[in-house]
This record gives C-alpha cells, sequence and structure tokens, in this order.
C-alpha cells in the first residue's frame, strides 16, 4: 500500500514539474508592451503603504481595489516634519531594457512621484513626478531616461542610470508639501 502510494505521488509531481508554470506577474498587451498592474479582482503585485510615520511623521494613507482598479487615498500631514505618503510593490520578475512605464491615473489636480527601485542599488529609488487633472483620466507616460536617483528625498549623482537596472520595485509617492486629503486612482501599470 505505502509502495502503490508513493508510486502514485512520484508521477503526479513529475507530471506537476512538467506542466507549464503561468505567472500571476505579468501579462504581455500589445506588442512591447508588459502590463505589470491591472487591479483585477486578484492583484497581480503585493502593495504595501509607507509612511512618513517610518520618521514621525503623522501622514496617513490605504489603498483598496475596487472595480479593477486601485484606490491609493489618504491625508498627507506636515507634523512633525513629515509629508509623504506611498504606497509600493515588489515585482519579481526580471524587468529590463524598457523605454517608458504608462499608467493610467484618475487624480485630484496634486502632484505625484512614480518611483521604481533597482535590483543593483536597492537602497536608491529612482524618481519621476507628474501631475494629475482633477477627476480625469489621464494616461502617464515616463520615459525610463527621464527617471532620476534619490535617496530619503535627496537627489543623487554617480548612481547608474534606471536603464542599465533590472526593476524590483514599483510605487507612487505624494510629497507635494501640501497638507490635506488626496487621491489617485490607478486602472492600470504596464512598461513599453
Amino acid at each position: 500500500m505505502i509502495k502503490k502510494l508513493f508510486l502514485i505521488l512520484s508521477v503526479f509531481s513529475l507530471i506537476a514539474c512538467e506542466s507549464p508554470i503561468q505567472s500571476n506577474y505579468s501579462h504581455t498587451t500589445s506588442q512591447g508592451e508588459i502590463m505589470i498592474e491591472d487591479f483585477a479582482e486578484k492583484s497581480l503585485l503585493n502593495w504595501n503603504i509607507v509612511n512618513d510615520t517610518v520618521m514621525g511623521g503623522r501622514s496617513q494613507a490605504r489603498m483598496r481595489i475596487r472595480n479593477s482598479k486601485a484606490e491609493f487615498e489618504g491625508y498627507l500631514s506636515l507634523a512633525n516634519n513629515g509629508g509623504f505618503s506611498s504606497v509600493r510593490a515588489y515585482y519579481p520578475n526580471n524587468l529590463f531594457d524598457i523605454n517608458s512605464i504608462v499608467l493610467r491615473v484618475k487624480g485630484d489636480g496634486r502632484k505625484y512621484s512614480f518611483r521604481v527601485r533597482a535590483e543593483n542599488n536597492s537602497w536608491v529609488s529612482y524618481t519621476q513626478s507628474f501631475a494629475t487633472k482633477k477627476d480625469t483620466w489621464q494616461e502617464v507616460t515616463l520615459n525610463i531616461e527621464d527617471f532620476y536617483p534619490t535617496y530619503r528625498g535627496y537627489n543623487l549623482r554617480d548612481i547608474p542610470k534606471l536603464s542599465e537596472s533590472i526593476i524590483r520595485e514599483v510605487g507612487l509617492m505624494i510629497s507635494d508639501k501640501v497638507e490635506g486629503n488626496f487621491k489617485i486612482d490607478i486602472d492600470w501599470i504596464k512598461v513599453q
């Protein structure tokens, strides 16, 4: 009986190992594009909030997924030298040799930053800011060559360009020094 069970499990394991594995983390959209997040019923990535509370600030935020769209919203506080709120996700696939990151968002008229971290310099955030139009869906295209390296709000020099790196983390941040409520809806994020 034990030999029979062992044989059945061995065959099942062999079949499972030979079956193709489909990644839940990205899928190709049109030629040359990769969808890295579409906020479908099950989000492709595991998103986490990081606010200025890590350094004594008082900003608050949350992200939730409704109707296949992400809502990143909260209150930006300048108390205790704070003033930022972010949401980020680790990207498990090798994402490199891309020209741009494109996202479809509906904002509140405030300025946000799209941030990425690379495999070779995980402490560096490559950043590019964009303005939103209040209550209007817009496609924002961020050229990879226009991202600049930062660390805790300071611009860095002598760091490899993002275009020479493998992307490992993506995220959004608000740090426009305007205290008050904020909200940005994200439909999808893709790379070209």
